[in-house]
């Protein structure tokens, strides 16, 4: 008779693999995916960024045509500058380069300057908040002409319009002999006056338009800073601007680059820099 074998029984072979990722591999993938999305999103994110700082120099270079022909239409040369209403400010002091008149909106209009180019395109947010605000006092309806835009800039301030850009053309203060700017009164580094014509000689020096950006001082006054104004992206990150000269070119200035031009309000120290 046959004996049965007394060892034991045979070692079974290991778990055939299913295939599936452990806990640790699922996790380098979603982090390797995160970074990978990321980089496109920030890639895309710069491209729009570029593209609206491109739409910029368009618009500056419409601006440009537009003054000019503004200036042969008058005769004697002379760029648009349209008397600031100084008794609605408290003094001399409370204007900025951003503030012009009303009837620079209307008057420039013929030339070529509609509504969408008093805004920045590297700035949505300012047309956006003036179109919603026209959509709800009017039916829904976009702000589309200079009529409408005219009657944001009365809901806004009533007397003047507050733009998207600094324009830095002399005006008439109404009720006074000054101008404003002045670099006289509002204090400047180099005392070079704007240009109030196309053949003043710092037509080459003093840009006439550039996008509207704020800076001040550190603890220290050995620097300003710049945040949320000219062209920013990403998070309110001001990365360069542009500046218009009467001769029509356009410069897209770097952070880097910009130097404080205008002490506008002191002593809160509103530096105006391009």
């Amino acid at each position: 008779m046959r004996r049965q074998s007394k060892s034991g029984p045979t070692p079974c072979r290991a778990a055939a693999s299913t295939g599936g990722f452990t806990l640790i591999e699922l996790l380098v993938v979603m982090a390797i995916i995160g970074i990978l999305a990321s980089l496109v999103l920030g890639a895309v994110g710069q491209g729009r960024f570029r593209g609206k700082v491109t739409q910029c120099v368009s618009n500056y270079r419409q601006w440009g045509i537009a003054v000019n022909l503004y200036a042969s239409d008058d005769g004697r040369d002379r760029l648009p500058a349209f008397a600031l209403p100084l008794s609605e400010f408290k003094s001399y002091r409370d204007l900025h380069p951003w503030f012009v008149a009303l009837e620079m909106g209307t008057n420039m209009a013929p030339y070529g300057l509609v509504a969408p180019m008093w805004f920045c395109p590297a700035r949505t947010t300012d047309s956006l908040n003036a179109n919603l605000w026209f959509q709800s006092t009017h039916g829904g309806r976009n702000l589309t002409s200079m009529e409408d835009l005219t009657e944001y800039w009365l809901w806004q301030t009533k007397f003047f319009a507050g733009i998207g850009h600094s324009w830095f053309v002399p005006r008439p203060l109404r009720g006074s002999t000054e101008v404003y700017p002045d670099p006289k009164i509002v204090t400047t580094p180099d005392g070079i006056s704007w240009p109030s014509r196309t053949s003043d000689p710092s037509a080459g020096l003093q840009p006439i338009l550039t996008d509207l950006t704020i800076g001040t001082w550190n603890d220290t006054r050995t620097e300003f800073n710049v945040v949320g104004t000219g062209h920013a992206w990403p998070f309110l990150v001001t990365r360069n601007i542009n500046v218009l000269f009467v001769d029509g070119h356009v410069e897209t200035r770097p952070k880097k680059t910009l130097k404080w031009r205008i002490n506008s309000s002191p002593p809160d120290d509103h530096l105006i820099p391009y």
